[in-house]
């Protein structure tokens, strides 16, 4: 039950992960790569505001708006500007740019604070015992916030006149456009609420277990993992998908070891696009609608 539970609040906070990186995907076809530079850039922020005695939610406010000013900047200087000038841009040019944001942010982030390991939370973490069953005060705090932040989306999604909007962003944004609604600054928007996923998942996991300037592609590859296997062209999929390689991945470590955790990611993606290529959620589209 212990490894059901820690797979199950692990697999949320990748969830939440998978649906900034699909916030993006979803609406714009870009492969966001500049998205593990802002997973990694947050804690720091977080930790440089810490380091000025700012209190912790300030702190933590702070990196989430600069995750999402960032994420937004990347559309506005660089994918918008791409497509602009050239309409019939390929997707190769995006993912290039992107990779080059995202190395950018690395280098900076090693020269600026290093490349040491780094934690948010001051001394031991608190327990919370529950029968058989421990979970730590950390694991606690992502767990709920998790679930309650995707439960917001979902119905925000569903009953929010910008949620529909960008879930029609989503599904098709060429008719979007013809019905007169600005694509720009819903866009924009998509980039900002993927900063905004990003970062909170990204101090959920550096408050519980620390951060160093390398942990982001690692994380992207999670989430584009969890989309795959879940199904990418939903928002529920990526939802699916990360509680499911959660789950496997807490599994691999009680019965095996963490340094088979990647692997057998890898696996379960591989099997997945022989088997199911449009993941769990997906379903079979015809030739000419993908």
């Amino acid at each position: 039950m212990q490894v059901i539970i820690n797979g199950l609040i692990s697999g949320m906070v990748i969830s939440v992960l998978a649906l900034g990186f699909n916030a993006v995907y979803l609406p714009s076809r870009i492969f966001f790569i500049a998205l593990g530079g802002i997973y990694a850039i947050t804690p720091f922020v977080a930790w440089a505001c810490l380091q000025y005695k700012l209190p912790l939610g300030v702190a933590l406010l702070v990196a989430v708006l600069a995750a999402m000013v960032l994420s937004m900047a990347n559309e506005f200087f660089i994918h918008s500007p791409l497509e602009k000038k050239n309409k019939k841009v390929s997707p190769g040019a995006h993912l290039i740019s992107s990779l080059g944001i995202y190395i950018i942010v690395i280098q900076v982030i090693a020269i600026v604070w290093g490349s040491e390991t780094k934690v948010l939370r001051e001394g031991i973490d608190g327990i919370f015992k529950v029968g058989t069953l421990i979970i730590t005060k950390s694991q606690a705090i992502s767990g709920i916030m998790s679930f309650f932040l995707i439960a917001a989306f979902l119905t925000w999604l569903k009953n929010n006149k910008l949620g529909i909007l960008f879930k029609a962003l989503s599904d098709n944004p060429t008719e979007l456009a013809l019905r007169g609604y600005n694509i720009k600054t819903l866009r924009l928007f998509a980039f900002g609420l993927s900063g905004f996923l990003t970062a909170i998942a990204s101090l959920f996991t550096a408050y519980e277990t620390g951060f160093d300037p390398y942990v982001g592609m690692s994380a992207f590859l999670l989430a584009v993992v969890a989309t795959i296997v879940g199904g990418q062209k939903t928002f529920i999929g990526p939802i699916i998908g990360g509680i499911l390689i959660g789950m496997i991945r807490s599994q691999v470590v009680w019965h095996f070891s963490a340094r088979w955790q990647d692997a057998f990611t890898f696996l379960i993606l591989v099997i997945f696009l022989y088997l199911r290529p449009y993941g769990i959620a997906g379903s079979k589209a015809r030739l000419e609608s993908r």
